[in-house]
């Protein structure tokens, strides 16, 4: 489904990118975000991290823009309290990643030195390291070590669609609020009774810098 994605989005860009226009530039963005693993039927409870991301931001036309982007993230996830051997446990899902943003813009101009923007595209995720972390609830033994949750049902890859606003000052100081639908599952589960697709929700508030 991803292979099919960019694919697409690289055939749909491509009369874009060759009529841009120069006056591009580099970002750096540090968003703060929040995650909520839908589909989860509550074994996987909402988290919170962060995502360090660099951009190139290409006019395509007055008001348009296309902002690619490469970065990384850490984000962490509850789980609900288990039982495991008599005892009862909770913990965290830590996942860290890295994410390709792929955003289109509309620019607003206010003032000569503040301006509005609302974008949206996809965001290809590659989730290069994902650990469950227990901890006794009240008594039990301390578990040792952490699981790679690779060998269950957590995927490599998983893809949102973005979206947001933006505020620009003095074309330097840059404030965001967005965040990001699930589009694949980022792990599935299997059991007798169901089969459970967790995704990954986002919301997300940004600071970054233009240079």
């Amino acid at each position: 489904m991803i292979k099919k994605l960019l694919l697409a989005l690289a055939a749909s860009l491509s009369p874009v990118l060759l009529s841009a226009q120069t006056g591009g530039y580099f970002g750096a963005r540090l968003a703060f975000e929040v995650t909520h693993p839908a589909g989860s039927n509550d074994g996987i409870n909402n988290g919170s991290g962060f995502t360090l991301t660099g951009v190139y931001n290409m006019p395509v036309g007055r008001h348009v823009y296309f902002e690619p982007g490469v970065g990384v993230f850490y984000n962490t996830m509850g789980i609900k309290p288990v039982d495991v051997d008599g005892a009862v446990f909770d913990g965290s899902v830590r996942n860290f990643g890295v994410r390709v943003p792929l955003n289109v813009g509309y620019r607003f101009e206010i003032f000569n030195n503040f301006e509005l923007a609302a974008f949206t595209g996809p965001w290809i995720n590659l989730n290069c390291v994902t650990k469950a972390h227990l901890q006794p609830d009240f008594e039990g033994p301390a578990p040792t070590g952490s699981t790679n949750l690779f060998d269950y049902g957590w995927h490599r890859f998983d893809a949102q669609w973005g979206f947001g606003i933006t505020a620009t000052y003095n074309r330097r100081y840059y404030l965001s609020i967005g965040g990001g639908i699930g589009l694949s599952p980022m792990a599935t589960f299997k059991t007798p009774e169901r089969k459970d697709r967790i995704r990954r929700n986002t919301v997300s508030v940004t600071v970054g810098y233009n240079f």
